[in-house]
């Protein structure tokens, strides 16, 4: 009774229980320039600046976590332009943690045998259909220079033995993407991958916008702000340039369909809400249900602030230590307004 009453006591109060995950933004610098990318760095300013996080402060950083296990999944920008992401993966596998990575795939032809050999168990790569939609928005060869890598990613795990890592393809719906998605599913059978990742358009009104910040204000922080500039990033009160009859045909079509590997859909909505979701400039989702990923992940940028997804600055973990950092007055604040709110107003596009 009384281990009840204490976790029900710490919930309220905003505590939580470690994280599930880890995510480490090993760098904002990033060897592509996508139309759509939301990562500005700091003031907005594009390119963002090429922050690299310190290797020894992302050591003791996982050292410090490996109580509770998390997984750790390397991210950016693009992680694989740092220069010691190795050595990074070798130190956590080392004290029995597990790795994963999200990369644009364009240095992996390099990287390949590196990458199998580090042990990680996944890799995500951003791909946006066919050649020409992804060339468009991501670079001239860029398609081709990705499939050199996913096909020497191939042999390098057949020569050495491996089945790890799998292969996930993210592929982000946008105006030039959503009208192709059946075919590049089809596409995707005969490539040698375990997931096909739809990501959905992330963005919120002003009127959202507003709402929101006037909540943080008021629960967690007098002067909230976004230190990735996320309101200029997402902010967007027009809605793209979508049919959304055809996005329902398409996304009917692969929910219809089997395929050699898994296909997910952030966030996981109904295609009737999709349609919603793409439609309404104020879309909000029709569940209730409240947000978990502030208590199911962490997120930590090369100058090791934590965040809770929002580039809400909660502490530096390179100066304070993770738990204090986790569990300490702001974050708890913004927990317990999520908890109660189920979500902010600008979440209800939130990919979780």
């Amino acid at each position: 009774m009384k281990s009840g009453l204490s976790e029900s006591y710490r919930w309220q109060r905003g505590y939580s229980a470690p994280p599930w995950g880890i995510d480490l933004l090993l760098t904002d610098a990033c060897n592509l320039r996508c139309s759509y990318c939301p990562i500005w760095g700091e003031n907005a300013v594009v390119p963002a600046r090429p922050h690299m996080m310190d290797t020894d402060s992302a050591l003791r950083l996982i050292r410090s976590v490996v109580d509770f296990h998390p997984m750790i999944r390397l991210f950016g920008g693009e992680p694989f332009v740092h220069p010691e992401w190795k050595k990074i993966v070798d130190f956590a596998h080392g004290l029995g943690l597990h790795c994963t990575a999200v990369s644009n795939g364009m240095r992996l032809a390099r990287e390949a045998e590196d990458v199998v050999r580090s042990g990680l168990l996944a890799v995500g790569i951003s791909l946006d259909t066919t050649d020409p939609a992804n060339d468009a928005s991501r670079g001239q060869d860029s398609t081709a220079t990705v499939q050199r890598g996913l096909a020497a990613l191939s042999e390098a795990k057949k020569r050495l033995g491996s089945r790890t890592p799998v292969v996930e393809i993210y592929t982000t719906v946008h105006e030039g993407t959503y009208h192709r998605l059946a075919e590049w599913a089809e596409e995707l059978s005969s490539w040698d991958i375990d997931k096909l990742r739809l990501q959905h358009l992330i963005w919120f009104s002003s009127q959202q916008l507003q709402s929101s910040m006037d909540l943080l204000r008021r629960d967690v922080m007098p002067d909230p702000s976004f230190f990735r500039s996320e309101d200029a990033s997402y902010t967007q009160d027009r809605l793209p340039r979508i049919d959304v009859k055809i996005l329902a045909e398409q996304l009917q079509t692969i929910r219809s369909k089997e395929y050699p590997f898994r296909i997910e859909s952030h966030p996981d909505l109904s295609v009737e809400e999709m349609v919603r979701y793409y439609g309404e400039t104020e879309f909000q989702r029709h569940d209730k249900v409240t947000c978990t990923t502030m208590e199911n992940y962490a997120f930590i940028d090369p100058k090791g602030r934590l965040y809770p997804c929002l580039t809400l600055d909660m502490g530096n973990v390179f100066e304070s230590s993770f738990q204090e950092v986790w569990n300490g007055a702001r974050f708890r604040s913004f927990r317990r307004l999520i908890r109660r709110e189920k979500r902010l107003p600008l979440c209800h596009r939130c990919p979780d």
